[in-house]
């Protein structure tokens, strides 16, 4: 065999999707081809599968349940090899779904940010096992403590697997990276204004309130609160105790400002970014439906030509007698749960109901013409009658 019918012939073994190839003649190299193109597709098909899916969510959940259980010191304590065992099970589990996905996509797994999410969150658990040896099993340092609750982290690999809270956190990050920096930054110049007038009006003079206007940053961290409107009372309150003139005034103002403006504009552009990301999470549900349907009827239309063809060799073979046999052999292929290929446009119900509508027209129009032709002859056999009654005198 030439290199280049060697190299068709691996071309349509790797470009063949739905089986392999059978060749006797095959050497190992080509067996070996086979092979793992076989398994990389089995490997590829688990890897999409709703049962994987939803074992590795499951996985996530309890082992989020085994973190909240862990934090109760009597627990820990009783319990504390079944903690590490079932910590390194998780991470066993993690790691096996890392090499699954990066051997079926080895290219467009990094193309994901939630899977670029998920080898982080591998990694730093990594970090931590090797951290925790290293140490000989101490728990105290302050590395390993991090890397400890940095494990919380696993809990959010939850988006990955829900597309509905992918497209919340998509649009959050829509909203921080376009609008909200600009958002901020007016707020804070706001606040940078208010705090040095809160400063000059309440932690100036002598007697006035130095603990929370005392100086610029006592000042910002004060119109802090005033924006989350969290125990502004009590600060209203201090002021009025040291009879600051128009401490009212300036808080109502700020707080209008602050909370009431801000805070607003900041939600109204997160609902329309969450309202676009709806928007387009369902229409790509729609492009999904209609290439999955679309495939089906490929799939379909293909398979009935296939057996049409296979019907017919069988006939050019000379394997049926007649027309007659060779439809009643087709008959016995079919199932009652067969898809049948029609017209999109026969399955359209605004066409059918046009259908329905033109033939109730045709209907009335046909009745309405009968009638015509019925008066039509009554009235050509009146006037033969009177002709006739005068020809004869019979008038």
């Amino acid at each position: 065999m030439s290199d280049a019918q060697r190299q068709m012939s691996e071309e349509s073994v790797v470009s063949d999707s739905g089986s392999d190839l059978i060749i006797d003649d095959e050497g190992p190299e080509r067996r070996w081809v086979r092979c793992d193109l076989s398994f990389h597709r089995f490997v590829m098909k688990i890897t999409e599968s709703t049962p994987f899916n939803a074992f590795i969510m499951f996985t996530i959940v309890l082992n989020a349940i085994v973190m909240a259980l862990e934090t109760d010191f009597t627990l820990k304590s009783r319990f504390r090899t079944a903690f590490i065992v079932l910590d390194e099970l998780f991470l066993g589990i993690y790691t096996l779904e890392f090499l699954m996905k990066i051997y079926a996509e080895p290219i467009r797994y990094f193309y994901s940010s939630y899977n670029l999410f998920d080898l982080l969150v591998l990694l730093m658990s990594y970090v931590q096992v090797l951290l925790f040896h290293v140490a000989g099993g101490q728990t105290n340092l302050g590395a390993l403590r991090t890397l400890r609750a940095l494990r919380t982290l696993r809990t959010l690999r939850t988006v990955s697997f829900v597309r509905g809270l992918q497209v919340l956190v998509t649009a959050l990050l829509d909203t921080i990276r376009n609008s909200v920096l600009n958002v901020v930054l007016l707020l804070l110049l706001m606040m940078f204004l208010f705090g040095i007038m809160g400063y000059y009006f309440f932690g100036y003079n002598e007697g006035s309130d130095k603990e929370h206007w005392g100086n610029l940053g006592s000042a910002m961290l004060t119109l802090f609160s005033y924006v989350t409107v969290e125990g502004w009372t009590d600060l209203q309150a201090e002021l009025d105790k040291r009879n600051m003139t128009g401490s009212r005034f300036y808080t109502i103002a700020f707080i209008f400002l602050g909370h009431f403006i801000f805070t607003n504009v900041f939600i109204g552009m997160i609902i329309m970014n969450i309202h676009d990301a709806t928007e387009a999470y369902r229409r790509e549900q729609e492009l999904e439906r209609e290439e999955a349907v679309q495939r089906k009827k490929e799939y379909m239309i293909q398979r009935q030509h296939n057996e049409v063809r296979q019907m017919l060799d069988k006939q050019n073979r000379g394997h049926f007698k007649n027309l007659s046999e060779m439809v009643r052999e087709f008959q016995n292929t079919l199932s009652h749960d067969d898809y049948v290929i029609s017209v999109d446009l026969a399955t359209n119900l605004t066409w059918l109901e046009t259908y329905m509508a033109s033939m109730e027209h045709h209907d009335d129009t046909v009745y309405r013409l009968q009638q015509l032709q019925f008066e039509m002859c009554h009235v050509l056999a009146t006037v033969l009658e009177r002709k006739l009654r005068e020809r004869y005198g019979m008038a």
